[in-house]
């Protein structure tokens, strides 16, 4: 067997060990996230030596020209897209997924999904990655996080790769009508996945469980001087 059909054969089984070792026991159930997950090659949106890493359930790290973000975990991007509950007909604005992984994931599940990015070298590179791997509902935008992208609203999810300080007021007005924003914010020192929808004009909030997420600074309040 050539090189490269081994490495393929093993990557196969890492990802399926992956599923059946980690995801399954850490609480996830729904087969579409799952089947999702055990078709997309995660070392393809990590470099370097962490790649031989990728189907380990850790906080890697993705790089893109001087650009870096850490990635969440397998399980707990799992656990954050089962409780977003994505839709085959939803609109995603997926926020800080790096090099998209995250963006590759959803985009099985749902429509369309935008992926929003801080830095245009993240967008280049998540781009050609979604070309190689033929996945043609996905596409790369740049601007401040917090912002989200108002103009190409409003979006049936809105999926935060990190944990929050605040609750992510700007990104909330952007929801459609029943529309998800799921995220990690801190709860007494404890980090828990949220997930707040819209219903008419009202937003209802749900603390679901403990999901361990990168901090975002970017979404930290800006200090004030008084004198």
């Amino acid at each position: 067997m050539a090189a490269t059909q081994m490495n393929e054969v093993s990557t196969a089984e890492n990802r399926f060990n992956m599923v059946e070792c980690q995801l399954k026991p850490g609480g996830i159930r729904d087969y579409r996230v799952t089947k999702q997950m055990n078709s997309i090659p995660r070392e393809a949106f990590i470099g370097g030596t962490s790649r031989d890493l990728a189907y380990a359930d850790l906080q890697l790290q993705c790089a893109a020209g001087e650009a870096s973000r850490t990635m969440l975990t397998p399980t707990a991007l799992a656990l954050l897209i089962e409780l977003a509950d994505v839709q085959p007909e939803d609109v995603v604005l997926d926020i800080a997924g790096g090099t998209g992984y995250s963006a590759a994931v959803l985009a099985g599940l749902a429509s369309t999904v935008i992926a929003l990015e801080d830095n245009e070298a993240f967008n280049e590179k998540a781009g050609a990655i979604w070309q190689e791997l033929g996945i043609d509902n996905a596409v790369a935008v740049a601007g401040a996080l917090p912002e989200g992208q108002p103009k190409q609203g409003p979006f049936d999810v809105v999926f935060v790769n990190g944990c929050l300080a605040n609750t992510p007021t700007i990104l909330l007005e952007q929801l459609a009508e029943n529309g998800r924003l799921v995220c990690v914010q801190k709860v007494d020192g404890t980090e828990k996945a949220h997930i707040y929808r819209r219903i008419g004009d009202r937003l209802s909030t749900h603390i679901a469980f403990d999901n361990a997420a990168p901090d975002l600074a970017v979404f930290d309040p800006v200090p004030t001087f008084e004198f």
